[in-house]
């Protein structure tokens, strides 16, 4: 130990210990999470869209394309557009039976093909990351 530290009472000798300087790692971490924290919060109420991937075929009839759903896949018709290839396309749904959904749309030629089957995105939301979390919470104590 140094000479003059083990005489040191926080009672007689306060000045001392009010003018000991914080070490340099310990205000280089504050730092660091502090910037981590004020970025979490800011990418936490940045939007985003969440997409679906669905499989479908193309029908018979010309611009008829059905897809397979689950009950907790409804309504997947909120914005209109779907994406195939990074192309984006309007449709219309047509038909919904037994978990199926039967939709128009004007896809290019050289992805008709008869029972061709493709792979399709829909918007199923847009979100923040922040309402992600709020829901999980939510989730985890039953409200």
């Amino acid at each position: 130990m140094n000479k003059g530290m083990d005489k040191i009472d926080i009672y007689n000798n306060s000045a001392i210990i009010l003018n000991k300087k914080t070490p340099k790692k310990i205000i280089s971490w504050i730092t660091i999470l502090f910037i981590l924290l004020i970025l979490f919060v800011i990418l936490s109420f940045i939007p985003f869209r969440i997409y679906k991937t669905f499989y479908g075929y193309i029908n018979q009839d010309y611009g008829y394309i059905t897809f397979q759903l689950d009950s907790s896949d409804f309504p997947i018709d909120k914005s209109d557009k779907m994406y195939i290839k990074n192309k984006t396309y309007e449709y219309e749904v047509v038909e919904i039976k037994n978990n199926q959904v039967t939709i128009k749309s004007e896809i290019d030629e050289n992805l008709y093909i008869n029972n061709n089957i493709i792979r399709a995105n829909f918007l199923k939301c847009r979100t923040t990351l922040f309402e992600i979390i709020r829901n999980k919470i939510k989730k985890g104590i039953d409200l």
